[in-house]
């Protein structure tokens, strides 16, 4: 059966408007996607382990700085809440590239008990540079709140480790 050149008109105008509102109305040249997942460090290790969660409902900010003020004010931000699996993903509309200098930051978490933020694991920085990347997509690295008492097999996982049982076991 052949379609009508106004069937196909209407077609193409719905996968054009479904499109438009999936990626937020964003231009395929001006936008970015930051990627990363934040979890709860259940044995106060500094890095992930075989009984580290995901938090579902963490809080995170993208903040991005001019880069000749890098240490100052936040000229920019976008937040986002994590899911499930402890993932989030924040777009970032009008990209300035080499201007910016962005990073993730934790922000909050929903967790009892794990909430503490360690320095040194509270941000990620992000390149926005397109600099011939064939995504818009970019992963950040992943973000840890602490656990405020370790798991009471904690000190086995990091021994089997080769690592030691650590200073609080």
């Amino acid at each position: 059966m052949m379609m009508t050149t106004t069937m196909m008109t209407m077609r193409f105008a719905a996968v054009g408007a479904v499109a438009f509102l999936l990626i937020g109305g964003c231009r395929a040249d001006n936008c970015f996607f930051v990627e990363g997942e934040v979890y709860c460090d259940t044995c106060r290790a500094g890095f992930v382990t075989n009984v580290t969660t995901p938090i579902q409902g963490a809080k995170v900010r993208l903040e991005c700085r001019h880069f000749m003020t890098a240490a100052g004010t936040v000229e920019r931000s976008a937040e986002n809440v994590t899911d499930a699996a402890g993932n989030y993903k924040i777009e970032l509309k009008d990209s300035r590239g080499s201007e910016e200098v962005c990073a993730v930051r934790l922000l909050s978490s929903p967790v009892p008990g794990c909430t503490e933020i360690e320095k040194g694991r509270d941000s990620a920085p992000v390149t926005l540079v397109d600099a011939g990347l064939a995504t818009k997509v970019r992963r950040a690295s992943a973000l840890g709140f602490l656990k405020t008492e370790p798991l009471p097999n904690c000190g086995k996982i990091l021994s089997d480790l080769a690592l030691g049982t650590g200073p609080s076991y």
